[in-house]
């Protein structure tokens, strides 16, 4: 074996480097896999996401974002405008990611992984197109290859797949963002006032044209998309039309004792909910806990691997459930094949369970605290099926209780908050969230 460790991550894109840094900031050896990702692409990346890579310490990821423009869309015939993006080159995205994992002190090695198998002293990971003798060791295994990353799928949407190619655009063009759809999908168009891409989400049924035919295609396609057309007007076209699987995926081995899906390699979700970055780094700050509680506490190893399925299986689902409603809105070829399997799948359930579903609820839940996963008490609303614990940093069912017991007294806040080290304007928030939400204790 080449290298031992105590965590090996399999994939550098934004799921694994964050982990990566959060498993090493807790002083374990991290060893990272990463090839940068092939072709050339850009990225939208939503706010949510730039407040995520913050959150997690990614300084080098944040200097690299592109610039912020605003994204229109076409959608059932209705022009909307009001969402922002930043238009990121992602191949550059990738290596500053390098840089913040290398940063945190985490092993990053530019290879690409071979055959994974466990043993009884662990994972073992040979090198692509290596000796079989060539490789790594680790305890713990956290898979986060994305898309590509081998899987037995517990659960799948409609195929798609995605057809994109780049532009160089002429001089003068403003950076830009648009959505557009037409019979059988929808595309878009992202630019950065020098260069483009255009990508296509079609079904994958029938089968695409061969390699040599797909330029032709990708043509064929950019005439349905008029609107889109025209941002592309006196472009030159840059490389080979690519296609890719953009399906939703759930996988059906999502933790163990000694191993994590993380990201898409967990839950690939549809690429038109524009938050995948954003569920990326999410993932990532989650399951530092995760893996943190199986190395380190694997009594609680139950508790740990309950809170990643729940996050996973169950936000994967209501995304996806979002995802069908917002597919539904497009209602002028309620019959074509993409839009009808797209407008139905998963299932019939609503992706929010009504407001009267039942009153909130105190009940006890695995939650992260303190760098692990623990059952404590959380309030479980309809909004919120898998319980909140805090909110601005302050635990809900102690404060509910405290408030309760004290009913709201004089000084109340500015003592809670001096009590628990916070800003009263912390406690505040807490507060306004109990009293809109009024939770009762299990059984009452």
């Amino acid at each position: 074996m080449s290298a031992i460790a105590d965590v090996l991550v399999l994939g550098g894109g934004p799921a694994g480097v964050v982990v990566a840094r959060g498993l090493a900031a807790h002083g374990l050896d991290v060893l990272l896999l990463t090839r940068r990702r092939r072709p050339a692409a850009f990225e939208g990346l939503a706010g949510r996401a730039l407040d995520g890579l913050r959150h997690a310490g990614c300084v080098h990821a944040l200097a690299a974002v592109g610039v912020e423009i605003r994204r229109d869309a076409e959608w059932n015939g209705a022009a909307f405008g009001g969402n922002r993006e930043w238009i990121t080159d992602r191949p550059r995205f990738d290596a500053a990611l390098e840089r913040d994992a290398a940063d945190a002190g985490v092993r990053v090695l530019g290879a690409r992984a071979g055959h994974v198998e466990h043993r009884a002293d662990g994972w073992h990971v040979g090198v692509a197109g290596a000796p079989q003798a060539a490789g790594w060791r680790a305890r713990f295994l956290v898979e986060a290859r994305g898309r590509a990353a081998p899987r037995q799928p517990l659960l799948q949407g409609p195929p798609t797949t995605a057809l994109a190619r780049r532009y160089r655009l002429p001089a003068g063009r403003p950076a830009a963002s648009a959505i557009d759809t037409f019979d059988a999908g929808w595309a878009w168009f992202a630019g950065d006032g020098s260069e483009a891409v255009l990508q296509f989400f079609l079904d994958t049924a029938p089968a695409l044209p061969g390699r040599s035919t797909l330029a032709a295609h990708h043509a064929a396609l950019l005439g349905r998309v008029p609107a889109l057309a025209a941002r592309l007007a006196g472009a030159t076209p840059l490389g080979e039309v690519h296609a890719r699987q953009a399906q939703t995926l759930l996988s059906d081995d999502l933790v163990s004792p000694s191993h994590l899906r993380l990201g898409d390699a967990a839950f690939a979700i549809d690429p038109l909910s524009g938050h995948g970055v954003f569920e990326a780094v999410g993932a990532g700050l989650a399951a530092v806990a995760v893996i943190n509680t199986l190395l380190r506490r694997p009594q609680q190893a139950a508790a740990a691997m309950a809170f990643h399925r729940e996050r996973v299986a169950g936000d994967g689902l209501r995304k996806a459930r979002i995802g069908r409603d917002f597919y539904a809105l497009e209602r002028r070829w309620p019959q074509a094949p993409f839009w009808a399997a797209r407008s139905r799948w998963p299932d019939a359930e609503p992706a929010h369970a009504p407001a009267a579903a039942g009153a909130a609820r105190i009940v006890r839940r695995p939650v992260s605290r303190d760098g692990f996963i623990v059952e404590d008490a959380v309030v479980v609303t309809a909004e919120q099926p898998r319980g909140v614990w805090q909110v601005a940093g302050v635990p809900l069912v102690p404060l509910w209780q405290a408030w309760r017991g004290a009913a709201g007294g004089p000084g109340f806040v500015a003592g809670y908050a001096e009590r628990l080290g916070v800003a009263p304007a912390a406690v505040h928030a807490a507060l306004a969230w109990l009293r809109a939400h009024a939770p009762v204790a299990a059984g009452d």
